[in-house]
């Protein structure tokens, strides 16, 4: 009986293994950089409405608050709701990983970061910060986007989430931080887009896999 207690105890918490993920993505994304750096050969992803979004350097503040996005909606999940945690955590995952493995075997940057700034104030020097730590290369499909995607899209399937002021302020986040990539130069508007795609796709599949299996149960 102790056996079957204990076997029922690590089932109960091995979603917290999912936490694990997070060492073994900043590892591969640095990996990532070192295979494919700023010097490389790479396609340059660009699409027309690049041209019409403007550089503002004011859109680094949403794109800081995807960092903080990602882990409150993470804990908050972790502790209140489970099953969509479990969701949460599989989409960053299956998503994160995609990504990284296509921009290994297929190579790609962006060639749209202005050269100089015409001013100069706390948001350009966090923009400076962005680009120092962050190449311009590894840029399709853009992970600030699928996590803020994900992010959005786990507070509005959890049932525990009760406010719809909260979903929808969710979502004018993502939004936010989807358009801060493209505002500050990041990335390029076919990049989100990509992300967009691929982050529906993935959330569709492993919805109906975890969230409605467990419904079912």
């Amino acid at each position: 009986m102790k056996i079957r207690g204990r076997e029922i105890e690590v089932k109960k918490y091995r979603h917290l293994l999912l936490i694990l993920y997070v060492p073994v993505y900043l590892i591969s994304f640095f990996a990532m950089e070192y295979l494919v750096p700023e010097t490389a050969e790479y396609w340059a992803s660009y699409c027309p409405l690049d041209d019409l979004i403007p550089f503002c350097e004011y859109f680094i503040v949403p794109y800081y608050l995807w960092y903080i996005l990602l882990f409150v909606v993470g804990i908050w999940l972790l502790i209140h709701d489970i099953p969509v945690f479990r969701l949460y955590m599989y989409c960053i995952i299956c998503g994160f990983s995609l990504s990284i493995l296509l921009c290994i075997v297929f190579p790609n940057g962006q060639d749209l970061r202005p050269e100089t700034f015409e001013r100069d104030n706390v948001f350009v020097d966090l923009v400076r910060f962005v680009y120092a730590a962050d190449t311009n290369t590894n840029v399709i499909p853009s992970m600030h986007a699928l996590g803020a995607i994900f992010a959005a899209m786990a507070i509005s399937a959890s049932k525990k989430v009760q406010r719809v002021s909260v979903k929808v302020f969710t979502w004018i986040l993502a939004a936010l931080i989807c358009a801060a990539t493209c505002f500050v130069k990041q990335h390029s508007a076919l990049d989100v887009a990509a992300s967009v795609v691929l982050g529906a796709t993935i959330y569709a599949i492993l919805r109906k896999n975890i969230i409605n299996k467990n419904e079912d149960s």
